[in-house]
C-alpha cells in the first residue's frame, strides 16, 4: 500500500496587530529576536523603533528586545509608547556626567560648563502636541522650545543659543523673547527665577505651527517646517537649575 508523502509544513510567520485588532504587519519568516522584528516594523513606516512595545498576543507582559522568537505562526501586539517624545535624553548628551536626568526632568547639580542644552530621546514630526515645561527654578537664561538638530546637546560654544537653530521662548536678564532662526520675533513675559512657573507649547506638524503660552496665557506663535522630525530643546546654565 503506498502512503501518501507527509503534507509539507507551513513556513512560520508573525502577524502584528493593534490592541483594537488592526492588522499592521505580516512577517512571513521569523527574525531571531524582537529586536530585528522592531526594525522590521520600523522599515515599513508604521512606527519608529524607539516608539514601540512588543506583547505576545497571549500574554500581557512587555517582550525585551534581545528576547529570541520561537520559528512558529503566532501572534504579537504593538503599542505605541510616545515616552522618548518627552523624555530627556541622558546617554546621548556630552553633558551627561553631570547631568541628574529622571524621564522628563532634569537637573544639572555638577554643571562644570557654562551651560548646557539638553534635547528627548526621540522628534516629534507628525501630529498635535502639547507639552509643559515647568522651571522650579533657572539661574540666569533659559531657551525651551524646538531644534532640527539632535546634536545641539552639549555645552559646545557654537550652540550656546538654541534659537539660532530653532523656534523657542526665551527668559532671562529682565526679559522675554519668542525667538526662531536667530530672529527676534516679539517680546514675551519675563519669567519669573524661582516661582514654579510654567511655559506651555504647543506644536501641530501638519499646519508647521508652533504657540506658546505662560501660565496659560498666550504669548505668541511661530511658523515651523511641516512634518520634520524636531527634538524637544531646554538649557540650563547654573547648578541650581
Amino acid at each position: 500500500m503506498d502512503v501518501p508523502p507527509e503534507a509539507a509544513a507551513e513556513p512560520a510567520s508573525i502577524t502584528i496587530k493593534t490592541l483594537s485588532g488592526e492588522t499592521v504587519l505580516q512577517v512571513d519568516s521569523v527574525p531571531a529576536n524582537v529586536a530585528e522584528l522592531k526594525h522590521l516594523i520600523a522599515d515599513s513606516g508604521y512606527m519608529p523603533y524607539a516608539l514601540q512595545k512588543i506583547l505576545h498576543e497571549n500574554g500581557f507582559a512587555v517582550c525585551a528586545d534581545e528576547e529570541t522568537l520561537e520559528a512558529k505562526t503566532q501572534g504579537m501586539i504593538l503599542v505605541r509608547d510616545e515616552t522618548p517624545l518627552w523624555y530627556w535624553d541622558l546617554e546621548g548628551n556630552p553633558s551627561r556626567e553631570s547631568l541628574d536626568i529622571e524621564g522628563g526632568v532634569v537637573k544639572c547639580p555638577r554643571l562644570p560648563t557654562d551651560y548646557t542644552n539638553i534635547v528627548t530621546r526621540e522628534p516629534i514630526s507628525a501630529g498635535l502636541h502639547y507639552f509643559e515645561f515647568h522651571l522650579h527654578h533657572y539661574g540666569d537664561e533659559q531657551w525651551c522650545g524646538l531644534t532640527p538638530d539632535k546634536t545641539l546637546a552639549g555645552p559646545d560654544y557654537q550652540n550656546a543659543i538654541p534659537s539660532k537653530t530653532g523656534w523657542c521662548y526665551y527668559t532671562g536678564r529682565g526679559k522675554g523673547a519668542l525667538e526662531a532662526l536667530g530672529r527676534h520675533l516679539k517680546e514675551t513675559e519675563f519669567v519669573e527665577r524661582s516661582n514654579s512657573s510654567i511655559i506651555g507649547m504647543l506644536v501641530d506638524c501638519g499646519q508647521g505651527a508652533a504657540a506658546f503660552d505662560l501660565n496659560g496665557a498666550i504669548q505668541g506663535a511661530c511658523e515651523i517646517p511641516k512634518n520634520t522630525p524636531l527634538w524637544i530643546v531646554t538649557h540650563v546654565d547654573t547648578r541650581r537649575d
